[in-house]
């Protein structure tokens, strides 16, 4: 029982230390004394010019059941449900959040048929959300944006917007936050259920609810779920959970990892990886990613964990990097680690998602795909693939052994967002690219495929159409990305641009 109260307490200040209230400002002027009105006032004026800052405005609704006009035909054999998450309310009245990874959470349902493509969307009902829609306004302080009257935040769950990406668990739906609890929604209504707690039908019991259980999950072949949770404290808490959602094993991992940004991991047949990026907080700054700085001269950090005990096995040392996502790892019969990183030269693009808050579209550093190799007598090495990079996926069936197919998006004409998407060769590092244009914001596509061949099957994925302020969902063929959509379905109006879905069969 003490074991599973210091896993709370850990946990429990992860989030919450970073959302104390501002002291009074009332002597300061308006732009002074509230960044929010400031930064909604900026970036206004910013989309008055920059018609590229319409996938940041936000909704207010949700989007009731609609038959999408469809392009081209759709394959017979792809049905089932395409789910999306994303942040889709970053203002209310005249306040706009200072960063794009605080907005409430929207779920994406896209759901294919012999009678076509239907589409609606509804917001992660948390409690945060339910009474701020009510109130008509924002009332907690947020990771970085204050508020100088916040109600109480009393525990990372008390802010958890449900807005990173979105798992399909024995038959519901997992709405995932990187701070705290996963978000059980119903599958078919997008009804919000109530937060998950991890330690229900286990052993654990009520011990393991609010810890934070991150956004990106990696599920086995077998549909065994394995993740982890990052604390302030510099701890990481790891999860093994079976195919029905229920908890075998949790550990505690001591790392003394203070970045302020952990978003990925990986997992092999045999090991997790938990990769700690060469990132470092300003503790002065009260914000928690704003505090968020990169340091050229620490090594990113490559904790090799035995999936049977969740224990520290080995740790290796790389050059300094940063990575949002990962897409696989596997092992050779040599003991040989392998994986892949869209790999960063600094934490630039995460600040890039605060200036485009306010409207400004600003130079960051980009990713490029890069493949790891963690040799079993302890040296390293690493091999970069021209161009852009982000969102990397594969076949779900070769989650943890090798892959010879990566997905990823890229950029080739904009500057703002992606404007592509690519199967890259793990073998050959050989490219399939097509390219939408910059009239276009492009969001993460994934494999769909029933066959466990790799090469088959298809790419599904969104993308907003700037000149028609639409927003269209694109299926391609795994084998041919450059010849374009085979199909494609139009909804009337465009979605806030959302980070992570997966697919349901039918």
């Amino acid at each position: 029982m003490e074991r599973r109260q210091a896993i709370k307490n850990i946990l429990g200040i992860s989030v919450a230390a970073a959302v104390t209230p501002l002291p009074a400002l009332a002597k300061l002027n308006i732009e002074q004394s509230d960044p929010l009105k400031l930064n909604a006032k900026l970036f206004n004026q910013a989309l008055k010019s920059e018609p590229n800052l319409l996938g940041f405005i936000g909704l207010e609704d949700n989007i009731a059941p609609q038959k999408l006009p469809i392009e081209g035909k759709l394959p017979s054999d792809f049905s089932g449900t395409f789910y999306r998450n994303g942040p889709a309310i970053h203002q209310r009245q005249d306040q706009r959040y200072l960063h794009l990874f605080e907005g409430d959470g929207m779920i994406q349902q896209f759901s294919f048929s012999s009678q076509g493509i239907a589409h609606q969307a509804k917001f992660v009902n948390t409690n945060k959300f339910e009474q701020e829609q009510k109130a008509g306004k924002f009332l907690f302080s947020a990771p970085d944006s204050k508020l100088e009257n916040t109600l109480p935040v009393t525990s990372p769950d008390t802010i958890n917007a449900a807005n990173t990406n979105v798992l399909p668990v024995n038959g519901e739906l997992w709405a995932l936050w990187e701070g705290g609890s996963a978000t059980s929604l119903n599958a078919e209504t997008l009804e919000t259920k109530g937060l998950v707690n991890l330690g229900a039908h286990s052993k654990y019991g009520n011990a393991l609810k609010g810890l934070a259980f991150s956004a990106h999950p990696k599920v086995d072949p077998d549909g065994t779920i394995w993740n982890f949770g990052s604390t302030a404290t510099g701890d990481i808490v790891l999860y093994h959970i079976n195919n029905k959602g229920i908890t075998q094993k949790v550990n505690i991992l001591k790392t003394n990892y203070h970045g302020g940004m952990l978003h990925d991991f990986l997992v092999t047949d045999k090991h997790l990886l938990i990769i700690l990026p060469s990132l470092k907080r300003d503790r002065r700054n009260h914000r928690l990613f704003n505090a968020v700085e990169f340091d050229k001269n620490l090594p990113m950090r490559v904790l090799v964990v035995d999936k049977n005990t969740l224990a520290l096995k080995r740790e290796y040392a790389l050059n300094a990097g940063f990575a949002f996502h990962f897409g696989n790892a596997w092992e050779d019969p040599q003991g040989n680690i392998r994986f892949d990183a869209s790999l960063y030269p600094n934490v630039d693009n995460l600040h890039y998602l605060s200036d485009i808050m306010k409207g400004l579209i600003s130079e960051a550093g980009h990713a490029e795909t890069t493949f790891f190799t963690l040799y079993a007598n302890g040296k390293t090495d690493q091999q970069t693939v021209s161009g852009i990079s982000e969102f990397p996926r594969i076949y779900d069936h070769l989650t943890g052994l090798k892959n010879k197919m990566l997905v990823t998006l890229s950029s080739v004409e904009s500057d703002v967002w992606s404007d592509s998407v690519r199967t890259i060769n793990t073998e050959t590092g050989k490219q399939d690219t097509f390219v939408y244009g910059k009239d276009f914001l492009v969001e993460e596509h994934i494999i769909v495929d029933k066959s466990q061949h790799e090469g088959k099957g298809y790419l599904v994925g969104t993308a907003l159409h700037i000149p028609s302020q639409r927003t269209c969902i694109n299926i391609f063929k795994a084998s041919h990305v450059s010849d374009g959509p085979i199909c494609r379905a139009w909804l009337p109006q465009f979605l806030p641009l959302g980070f992570h879905g997966n697919f349901l069969h039918s």
